[in-house]
């Protein structure tokens, strides 16, 4: 789950009353709860995350007239929109394209604050989508939210100096057999990139995992105590790391991913050892032309279900690329950075691959680095 949020510059900013500084920016909080393929989608709980983080924006200072509300309320929570007499718009296409991508946009604010709570996946590209609320099972129609970042790294949105998107979506991969067509592209503007080094993104699950629904509560928690974290997420995904790593190996780890700058990438990395020695700009170029020769891993789709399939904690630190190459050798230094990292990878490997050749040999390239193959 998750919700957006973007607050609007005025040139007289409100002033936060604890601290008595100035703020500006723009936020839009996106809840989804309903969807129109009926109850069968329902969740309960986005609503209830975007009132939460309105009134933590307004207590650092942002009038209500700087914040929008993009919602598909359940009964409940609509009652709960009307008591804090929030003004709120459809969390549909028309209305989140014609917020992120006209109004916010051609805005010039001191902070955007994007977060965004409801179902997520991941599509045959490798690509993260969230989905709408007028989505239907024959009619995905989804948010290109790597598109969208991309947009807010252009002159598109050349007046967004600083930004923190909170994503608290599952990241799902895609079953071709079940959506068929209905996942569509979406048309998400293009502009001329530019160096933006204060795009922040964080994520509540990674590639093929599941949203737990406690990630916007708990960045939120963190959020109040240091507000000063609204520009710099480093600190934020660490502490948030510390919280969730002690639910144990198994639960999805939080702020698995966060950008900044242009799409360069820093990506939460629990659990590391320190092998005996380092990979070698050969070993690169071995393991790397074994790698691209496995049939698997040239096709996106199948290469997004081998990474979905490594544990959780270098699952999430893989930096997905839209370039094979470059996405495979990030895979191969990642999985090497962990104990048993490239073990790991052969296993996963091992349960889409079908026994090909190609496959076995990389498997022996793989035995001539014990140190980081070796089976725990």
């Amino acid at each position: 789950m998750g919700l957006a949020g973007v607050v609007a510059f005025r040139q007289t900013r409100p002033m936060n009353a604890a601290t008595g500084e100035r703020m500006g920016g723009r936020a839009v909080l996106v809840a989804v709860e309903t969807y129109g393929t009926g109850s069968a989608w329902d969740l309960n709980g986005p609503v209830r995350d975007a009132l939460a983080h309105r009134a933590w924006l307004l207590e650092q200072g942002l009038s209500t007239e700087a914040i929008t509300v993009l919602a598909s309320p359940l009964p409940t929570s609509r009652a709960l929109l009307a008591e804090a007499g929030v003004d709120w718009r459809p969390a549909d296409r028309e209305q989140v394209h014609r917020t992120l991508f006209r109004e916010v946009a051609a805005a010039a604010d001191d902070w955007l604050f994007v977060a965004w709570s409801g179902h997520g996946l991941v599509d045959l590209e490798g690509r993260r989508r969230l989905v709408y609320a007028d989505a239907i099972p024959t009619d995905l129609r989804c948010l290109d939210l790597d598109g969208a970042l991309a947009a807010y790294r252009s002159d598109i949105a050349a007046g967004h100096a600083r930004q923190l998107w909170l994503i608290d979506a599952c990241q799902t991969f895609t079953d071709v057999t079940s959506v068929g067509h209905a996942l569509r592209p979406d048309p998400v503007p293009r502009g001329r990139l530019r160096r933006v080094d204060g795009q922040h993104v964080l994520f509540a699950c990674g590639p093929g995992q599941v949203s737990t629904g406690v990630f916007s509560a708990a960045a939120l928690e963190l959020l109040r105590v240091h507000p000063e974290w609204r520009y710099d997420s480093a600190p934020l995904a660490a502490a948030l790391r510390e919280r969730f790593r002690a639910h144990g190996p198994h639960s999805p780890v939080p702020t698995t991913l966060w950008s900044e700058g242009g799409g360069d990438a820093i990506h939460a990395e629990a659990g590391r050892a320190a092998p005996r020695r380092r990979l070698e700009l050969a070993d690169y170029h071995r393991l790397l032309g074994a790698l691209q020769t496995v049939p698997i891993m040239q096709d996106p789709g199948l290469r997004a279900v081998v990474i979905g399939h490594l544990p959780p904690d270098i699952c999430t630190s893989v930096p997905r690329n839209a370039v094979a190459r470059v996405e495979m050798l990030e895979l191969i230094r990642t999985c090497a950075a962990f104990r048993h990292g490239l073990w790991h990878l052969w296993g996963a490997m091992s349960l889409v691959d079908a026994g090909t050749v190609e496959f076995n040999d990389f498997e022996a390239v793989l035995r001539d680095y014990p140190e980081w193959f070796t089976a725990p």
